[in-house]
Protein backbone atom coordinates (compact mmCIF):
# COMPACT_ATOMS: atom_id res chain seq x y z
CA UNK A 1 0.00 0.00 0.00
CA UNK A 2 1.57 3.50 -1.02
CA UNK A 3 -0.15 5.29 2.19
CA UNK A 4 2.06 5.05 5.66
CA UNK A 5 2.22 6.44 8.61
CA UNK A 6 5.00 8.04 10.89
CA UNK A 7 4.51 8.77 14.45
CA UNK A 8 6.38 11.52 16.32
CA UNK A 9 8.13 11.88 19.67
CA UNK A 10 4.86 14.36 20.39
CA UNK A 11 2.41 12.07 20.06
CA UNK A 12 1.05 13.54 16.71
CA UNK A 13 0.49 10.95 13.59
CA UNK A 14 0.57 12.04 10.65
CA UNK A 15 0.17 10.22 6.78
CA UNK A 16 1.87 10.28 3.52
CA UNK A 17 1.70 8.31 0.44
CA UNK A 18 4.25 7.46 -2.41
CA UNK A 19 4.46 6.06 -5.53
CA UNK A 20 5.92 5.56 -8.89
CA UNK A 21 5.41 8.04 -11.94
CA UNK A 22 2.78 6.40 -14.34
CA UNK A 23 6.22 5.40 -17.07
CA UNK A 24 9.45 5.44 -14.36
CA UNK A 25 11.28 2.61 -15.01
CA UNK A 26 14.43 1.42 -12.97
CA UNK A 27 16.89 3.05 -14.97
CA UNK A 28 14.50 6.59 -15.02
CA UNK A 29 12.64 6.30 -11.29
CA UNK A 30 10.46 9.08 -10.64
CA UNK A 31 8.41 8.67 -7.16
CA UNK A 32 5.68 10.96 -6.35
CA UNK A 33 4.65 11.78 -2.47
CA UNK A 34 3.05 14.28 -0.33
CA UNK A 35 3.09 13.86 3.73
CA UNK A 36 1.06 15.56 6.31
CA UNK A 37 -2.34 13.94 6.23
CA UNK A 38 -4.23 13.42 9.36
CA UNK A 39 -5.62 10.25 8.65
CA UNK A 40 -5.10 7.31 6.51
CA UNK A 41 -8.25 7.53 4.52
CA UNK A 42 -7.38 11.16 3.70
CA UNK A 43 -3.65 10.33 2.56
CA UNK A 44 -5.55 7.24 0.53
CA UNK A 45 -8.29 9.96 -1.60
CA UNK A 46 -5.45 12.17 -1.82
CA UNK A 47 -3.25 9.14 -3.51
CA UNK A 48 -5.79 8.24 -5.36
CA UNK A 49 -6.41 11.50 -6.76
CA UNK A 50 -2.92 12.77 -7.48
CA UNK A 51 -2.35 9.19 -9.59
CA UNK A 52 -4.91 10.11 -11.88
CA UNK A 53 -3.96 13.33 -12.59
CA UNK A 54 -0.30 12.02 -13.18
CA UNK A 55 -1.80 9.00 -15.62
CA UNK A 56 -3.94 11.86 -17.31
CA UNK A 57 -0.54 13.69 -17.73
CA UNK A 58 1.25 11.04 -19.11
CA UNK A 59 -1.05 10.30 -21.41
CA UNK A 60 -1.49 13.99 -23.10
CA UNK A 61 2.43 13.89 -23.17
CA UNK A 62 2.36 10.25 -25.41
CA UNK A 63 -0.12 11.72 -27.07
CA UNK A 64 1.73 14.87 -27.82
CA UNK A 65 -0.95 17.08 -26.28
CA UNK A 66 0.07 19.26 -23.32
CA UNK A 67 -2.65 19.48 -20.48
CA UNK A 68 -4.42 22.57 -20.52
CA UNK A 69 -4.61 23.40 -16.62
CA UNK A 70 -1.91 21.49 -14.61
CA UNK A 71 -1.63 21.09 -11.40
CA UNK A 72 0.70 23.50 -9.86
CA UNK A 73 2.14 23.10 -6.39
CA UNK A 74 0.28 24.89 -3.71
CA UNK A 75 2.01 23.41 -0.29
CA UNK A 76 6.14 22.94 0.35
CA UNK A 77 6.07 19.50 -0.07
CA UNK A 78 4.30 19.42 -3.39
CA UNK A 79 7.10 22.41 -3.97
CA UNK A 80 9.89 20.39 -3.06
CA UNK A 81 8.50 17.22 -5.32
CA UNK A 82 8.05 19.47 -8.56
CA UNK A 83 11.13 21.21 -8.00
CA UNK A 84 12.97 17.65 -7.83
CA UNK A 85 10.71 16.85 -10.59
CA UNK A 86 12.15 19.21 -13.07
CA UNK A 87 15.94 18.81 -11.80
CA UNK A 88 15.82 15.27 -13.10
CA UNK A 89 16.15 16.61 -16.67
CA UNK A 90 19.72 18.33 -15.89
CA UNK A 91 21.07 16.74 -12.93
CA UNK A 92 22.81 13.25 -11.85
CA UNK A 93 20.55 10.50 -10.36
CA UNK A 94 23.07 11.01 -7.44
CA UNK A 95 22.20 14.63 -7.05
CA UNK A 96 18.37 13.86 -7.52
CA UNK A 97 18.48 10.73 -4.55
CA UNK A 98 20.69 13.42 -2.63
CA UNK A 99 17.88 15.95 -2.96
CA UNK A 100 14.96 13.32 -1.45
CA UNK A 101 16.83 12.38 1.02
CA UNK A 102 17.67 15.85 2.42
CA UNK A 103 13.88 16.48 1.29
CA UNK A 104 12.55 13.81 4.18
CA UNK A 105 13.99 15.09 6.97
CA UNK A 106 11.61 18.60 6.83
CA UNK A 107 8.64 17.93 9.39
CA UNK A 108 5.28 16.87 7.60
CA UNK A 109 4.00 20.51 9.26
CA UNK A 110 5.80 22.79 7.17
CA UNK A 111 5.60 20.81 4.03
CA UNK A 112 1.88 20.63 4.52
CA UNK A 113 1.81 24.38 4.59
CA UNK A 114 0.72 26.45 1.63
CA UNK A 115 3.75 28.80 -0.05
CA UNK A 116 2.35 31.72 0.96
CA UNK A 117 2.03 31.26 4.84
CA UNK A 118 5.67 30.47 5.12
CA UNK A 119 7.61 33.00 6.75
CA UNK A 120 11.04 33.17 7.53
CA UNK A 121 10.18 32.16 11.01
CA UNK A 122 8.77 29.27 10.16
CA UNK A 123 12.03 28.16 8.74
CA UNK A 124 14.52 29.30 11.12
CA UNK A 125 12.30 27.26 13.65
CA UNK A 126 12.94 24.55 11.50
CA UNK A 127 16.31 24.38 11.01
CA UNK A 128 16.52 25.10 14.60
CA UNK A 129 14.48 21.70 15.09
CA UNK A 130 16.50 20.13 12.40
CA UNK A 131 20.01 20.61 14.56
CA UNK A 132 18.64 19.81 17.55
CA UNK A 133 16.62 16.72 16.60
CA UNK A 134 16.17 16.16 12.67
CA UNK A 135 18.11 13.06 12.34
CA UNK A 136 17.27 9.21 13.68
CA UNK A 137 20.04 6.50 15.21
CA UNK A 138 19.72 3.81 12.70
CA UNK A 139 19.18 1.29 15.13
CA UNK A 140 17.17 2.87 18.08
CA UNK A 141 15.33 5.53 15.62
CA UNK A 142 15.77 7.82 18.46
CA UNK A 143 15.99 11.42 17.40
CA UNK A 144 19.27 13.35 17.12
CA UNK A 145 21.28 16.44 16.24
CA UNK A 146 22.10 17.04 12.74
CA UNK A 147 25.19 18.35 11.68
CA UNK A 148 24.85 22.49 10.49
CA UNK A 149 26.36 21.33 7.16
CA UNK A 150 23.58 18.51 6.47
CA UNK A 151 20.62 21.76 7.92
CA UNK A 152 23.20 24.44 5.59
CA UNK A 153 21.99 21.71 2.59
CA UNK A 154 18.96 21.53 3.71
CA UNK A 155 17.72 25.08 3.87
CA UNK A 156 19.78 25.65 0.30
CA UNK A 157 17.60 22.85 -1.62
CA UNK A 158 14.47 24.08 0.41
CA UNK A 159 16.00 27.96 -1.37
CA UNK A 160 16.40 26.60 -4.49
CA UNK A 161 12.81 25.41 -4.78
CA UNK A 162 11.76 28.62 -3.25
CA UNK A 163 14.02 30.62 -6.50
CA UNK A 164 12.23 28.07 -8.86
CA UNK A 165 8.76 29.01 -7.67
CA UNK A 166 9.84 32.72 -7.88
CA UNK A 167 10.40 32.43 -11.18
CA UNK A 168 7.26 30.06 -12.35
CA UNK A 169 5.39 33.27 -10.54
CA UNK A 170 3.87 31.07 -7.90
CA UNK A 171 5.17 32.93 -4.67
CA UNK A 172 6.38 37.12 -5.33
CA UNK A 173 9.80 36.28 -2.53
CA UNK A 174 11.83 33.58 -1.35
CA UNK A 175 11.54 33.41 2.79
CA UNK A 176 14.74 31.10 2.45
CA UNK A 177 16.91 33.92 2.16
CA UNK A 178 15.74 36.42 5.42
CA UNK A 179 15.76 33.21 7.16
CA UNK A 180 18.82 31.96 9.64
CA UNK A 181 20.06 28.61 8.72
CA UNK A 182 23.40 27.67 10.42
CA UNK A 183 27.27 28.34 9.50
CA UNK A 184 29.45 25.26 9.70
CA UNK A 185 32.59 26.07 10.85
CA UNK A 186 35.47 26.04 9.28
CA UNK A 187 38.22 23.76 10.13
CA UNK A 188 41.51 25.43 10.84
CA UNK A 189 44.72 23.82 9.74
CA UNK A 190 47.52 23.94 12.48
CA UNK A 191 51.12 25.72 11.12
CA UNK A 192 53.66 23.45 12.03
CA UNK A 193 56.71 24.91 14.00
CA UNK A 194 60.28 24.55 12.18
CA UNK A 195 62.00 21.52 14.59
CA UNK A 196 57.97 19.59 14.17
CA UNK A 197 58.65 20.42 9.72
CA UNK A 198 61.99 18.92 9.97
CA UNK A 199 60.14 15.71 12.45
CA UNK A 200 58.09 15.16 10.21
CA UNK A 201 60.42 15.06 6.95
CA UNK A 202 63.41 13.02 8.79
CA UNK A 203 60.31 10.58 9.87
CA UNK A 204 59.06 10.56 6.05
CA UNK A 205 62.65 9.67 4.66
CA UNK A 206 64.22 7.39 7.11
CA UNK A 207 64.96 4.22 5.75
Amino acid sequence: MPVFKKKYESGKVVWRYLFSAPGATRANRRLISEVGFASKQEAIDAEAKRRTEELQKFELAKAGTAPIAAAFPTTLGMLVEFFRQHAEENLAPKTIERYRVLAAYLAPELLAMSLGEITPLHLSREWTRLLKSGGHHRKTKQARPLSSKTVRHIAGLVSSAFARAERWGLVTANPVKRSEPPVPRKHRGVALTPAQQSLVFASATSP
